[in-house]
């Protein structure tokens, strides 16, 4: 039984596949883990890359199930205690493990997450971002929470039904399952320490595809008795409504 088990969700990431797969394998100072890639059909030459490393991690090829299909697929194959998701685009720094594990093991939290350093293509730091400490108010009205980074009790999620695959692709999948938590008395930690490197390449959503997540948002406000969608300055992207 792992200790830990990484999962990486993949999508024609053909330009940074291989640097996600390297961040999470040369983890420091940790060794109870293993990396899952579960690929959703790409079409570019992500399954190629990932082959080199078929020795190092376990890879599943799925066909366009959609992403929350997808992460739960994954973690009913985890071996872990503990679940921690990475988008392909995004790295660990090399301290991840070492540094998150003690906060979660035998603790009280359902959930750790630490502090990020936002990074272009070129994986030059734009900004570090800073949080605030835990807080469920804050939390919900953030109108989003970044998958890449935070370190799950499996058990916890599973108790909540892991990803809510009733919507393909939603784009608050993240969001939904920490409002799940929340609503079930679970709590968090915030990690003040920078500790993944999150990729910013694509800021400009599609007008279509923003008024399809504020939707949504609208619709998880209404299900967990929110006073709105909202977004405050913590928002990964940036998003306001």
């Amino acid at each position: 039984m792992k200790k830990i088990s990484i999962i990486i969700s993949s999508y024609n990431y053909e330009k940074y596949i291989e640097s996600c797969v390297l961040s999470c394998l040369n983890q420091e100072g940790f060794d109870n883990f293993e990396v899952i890639v579960v690929d959703d059909g790409s079409q570019d030459a992500s399954l190629e890359i990932l082959k080199k490393y078929a020795h190092l991690i376990r890879l599943f090829k799925n066909s366009n199930h959609g992403l929350e299909y997808e992460l739960n697929y994954a973690i009913r194959k985890a071996d872990g205690d503990y679940i921690v998701r990475v988008d392909a685009d995004d790295k660990l720094d090399k301290r991840f493990l070492n540094l998150t594990y003690p906060k979660i093991h035998g603790s009280k939290y359902a959930f750790v997450y630490p502090e990020y350093s936002l990074i272009n293509e070129q994986d030059e730091i734009i900004s570090d971002v800073k949080l605030p400490d835990f807080n469920d108010v804050e939390i919900k009205k953030r109108g989003d929470f970044l998958a890449t980074g935070t370190l799950y009790n499996k058990k916890q999620i599973a108790k909540v039904g892991l990803y809510n695959e009733a919507v393909k692709n939603c784009g608050l999948e993240n969001y939904e399952l920490i409002l799940n938590l929340l609503s079930n008395n679970c709590n968090g930690l915030c990690i003040h320490q920078k500790l993944f490197y999150y990729r910013q390449h694509n800021t400009n959503l599609s007008i279509k595809r923003k008024k399809d997540i504020i939707a949504y948002g609208k619709k998880l406000a209404i299900k967990f008795n929110l006073s709105g969608y909202q977004t405050n300055e913590f928002h990964p992207w940036g998003l306001t409504i």
